[in-house]
């Protein structure tokens, strides 16, 4: 990393300091040699030094959290292959216990359909609709839960 994206990267993370603490924070890492630094590590190193209860989570990819994913499974480390293994057979009960709500709310308003109208379509676009509404959730969560697994991967391989 460059001197002045390190730089940049960190003025953004620092955020929640006054302008005059960031830019003392900041006059600091101007004079460093080593510009390879991970700036949120940065960031949360110095909100701890200053004693703000904030802490910074690195943003990653969807793409980038899958091919650790990927990678965490083809690695030869036990351990590391027993956990991934076990997130997804979380994920995939969490998917099923996601979709119980779904299927009494559509339970529970057919009836209202079936004895208020006498129109198949109107129930048939009611049922297709929680069906997209579900999906839609579902892949949110997937998404959210594969980042954060990623995230969480990355630490421990750095630690």
């Amino acid at each position: 990393m460059t001197k002045e994206k390190l730089l940049e990267e960190l003025k953004k993370n620092l955020k929640y300091l006054n302008k005059k603490e960031r830019e003392e924070e900041l006059v600091y890492y101007e004079n460093l040699d080593n510009y390879n630094l991970d700036p949120i590590e940065i960031a949360n190193e110095i909100y701890q030094r200053r004693g703000i209860k904030i802490v910074l989570v690195k943003k990653i990819k969807f793409l980038d959290a899958v091919n650790i994913l990927i990678k965490s499974l083809q690695s030869k480390n036990k351990e590391k292959l027993k956990k991934v293994l076990i997130f997804f057979l979380y994920m995939f009960f969490l998917i099923i216990i996601i979709k119980i709500p779904f299927i009494y709310i559509r339970d529970m308003i057919s009836n209202i359909f079936i004895d208020t109208f006498k129109n198949n379509s109107t129930y048939t676009i009611w049922a297709i609709s929680l069906e997209l509404l579900y999906a839609l959730t579902a892949i949110l969560i997937f998404i959210r839960m594969i980042k954060k697994k990623a995230i969480e991967l990355e630490k421990e391989d750095k630690q």
